[in-house]
């Protein structure tokens, strides 16, 4: 049954460019193979439940680790051109925005991330693959032929512990998630993760109940190859509490990010977002973050997650310079 998916998984219509593309990749692009290595991932972890693929932040994320994986920082991904021309290959089914059927029927290529979310809801695949992807042994399988088929030996093992760490951190991301609604989280976690899995898994878990959105400016911003605007930032650091317990974060993009680790901002205990003194000093030019003064800050929408007064108190009393 498997045979004939891992068949089409070994002969992916992909661009075949000797000067644009490397060995490391097989002289080939790497798209189709690091789109489905992807969505592999969120299978196995329990992400997708049903055949729909959505073109969201989660697979976004991932694609643009594996692209990090087997990419110079100077070559950019774009995950709207694998999401959309894997329909090539008989088993990716775009399924239309209600109304763009006949626009997508004729559609021959994707001009971005927006025309391909104006046009495509989603991806149904074919059942046989679908049902594949929820065993276990079947993932490894179709997971260890792209890996072998579309990239150099050396690569092999890299692109295996980016899947392993993708599903570590997810457990993790899980895990502290649970904690914090069941109110049991404010201690250090068992030393069961690898730090570059507690980094990634407490990042996603922040990004995430924040929507990719800065909980000072507003701001959020995402590119087709993964990249976002927004870091994790700790309130009180890793290296003073060892806690990643997401109330003890925040979502900042990097200058908010910076700005609050300098303590040029911090937050009130009523969660307002209060500036330093220093920021009005002579000859510095704060531009927007003059316009952040006890405005309130953008919080998850769950309540529960927002941060530990204990927390925002430890920044004030410790970080924030008040003069």
């Amino acid at each position: 049954m498997i045979e004939p998916c891992l068949q089409k998984f070994r002969h992916l219509h992909t661009d075949k460019n000797r000067t644009h593309w490397t060995a490391v990749t097989t002289h080939r692009a790497p798209h189709k193979p690091l789109l489905l290595l992807s969505v592999i991932d969120l299978f196995a972890q329990d992400y997708i439940r049903s055949n729909f693929i959505e073109l969201d932040d989660e697979l976004m994320e991932l694609f643009g680790l594996y692209w990090q994986a087997v990419n110079p920082p100077s070559k950019r991904g774009d995950i709207t051109m694998p999401f959309f021309h894997l329909r090539s290959e008989g088993f990716w089914h775009l399924l239309p925005q209600p109304g763009q059927e006949a626009a997508l029927a004729v559609k021959r290529r994707t001009d971005g991330l927006k025309q391909l979310r104006q046009l495509v809801l989603g991806v149904r695949l074919d059942e046989a693959l679908y049902q594949l992807l929820q065993d276990e042994q079947s993932r490894n399988l179709l997971r260890t032929t792209l890996i072998q088929t579309y990239f150099a030996p050396e690569m092999h093992q890299r692109l295996v512990a980016r899947g392993q760490s993708n599903a570590e951190a997810f457990q993790y991301s899980m895990d502290l998630l649970q904690k914090a609604r069941e109110n049991t989280a404010k201690e250090a976690p068992e030393e069961t993760y690898s730090p570059a899995v507690r980094d990634q898994g407490f990042r996603r878990v922040i990004v995430t109940i924040y929507e990719h959105r800065c909980a000072f400016c507003g701001v959020r911003i995402l590119t087709a190859d993964g990249h976002t605007a927004i870091e994790a930032a700790h309130i009180i650091p890793w290296h003073v509490s060892h806690n990643d317990d997401p109330r003890n974060g925040l979502a900042l993009c990097r200058l908010c990010h910076w700005s609050f680790d300098e303590g040029l901002v911090t937050l009130t205990p009523s969660y307002q977002i209060k500036l330093s003194p220093q920021l009005a000093a002579p000859d510095n030019i704060p531009g927007h973050l003059t316009a952040f003064g006890k405005r309130p800050f953008l919080g998850p929408d769950d309540q529960s997650l927002w941060p530990f007064p204990d927390s925002i108190s430890w920044h004030q009393q410790t970080l924030f310079r008040h003069r």
